[in-house]
């Protein structure tokens, strides 16, 4: 009889845990995905602030900002203009964990501008002088150890 009871204690122990690792994982299976206006699986580059100007969305990386344009659904700041060169915020509603990574010059050249991670944003103003208006490229990355917005 002390031996059934040590295997229901020891299965029950298991299946609880198993259950609570499973539940960890539903939960935060979809709490990374959502960047402040920006649909799933998309990575989004603002002309101006988030969400009251220009916006390109971007499903893969792309080596060459200069052939993409800011549109939005009515007349905001920045629609019509050219990407590169003009990102001034950015949204991450990455659904696969990748992070956005900005570059300064084409083809993922001239040094890291900055980054975005899974179901982060950067909005106006965040960015240094430096990172701001300066974006090329996009590379999305999976999780890496580089400190990002």
């Amino acid at each position: 009889m002390g031996i059934s009871t040590g295997i229901r204690k020891k299965t029950a122990a298991v299946v609880t845990a198993t259950a609570l690792l499973v539940g960890a994982g539903i939960a935060t299976a979809g709490t990374a995905a959502a960047g402040y206006m920006c649909k799933d699986g998309y990575h989004c580059a603002y002309w101006a602030g988030i969400g009251d100007s220009g916006a390109h969305n971007y499903y893969n990386s792309d080596p060459n900002f200069t052939d993409d344009y800011f549109t939005d659904n009515y007349p905001t700041p920045g629609s019509g203009e050219n990407v590169n060169d003009n990102v001034r915020a950015a949204s991450n509603s990455s659904t696969g964990g990748y992070e956005s990574h900005y570059y300064r010059d084409i083809n993922y050249g001239g040094g890291l501008l900055f980054c975005v991670n899974p179901g982060s944003q950067v909005n106006y103003g965040r960015l240094t002088a430096s990172q701001e208006a300066q974006a090329s490229s996009l590379l999305l990355r999976p999780s890496t150890t580089i400190k990002c917005f």
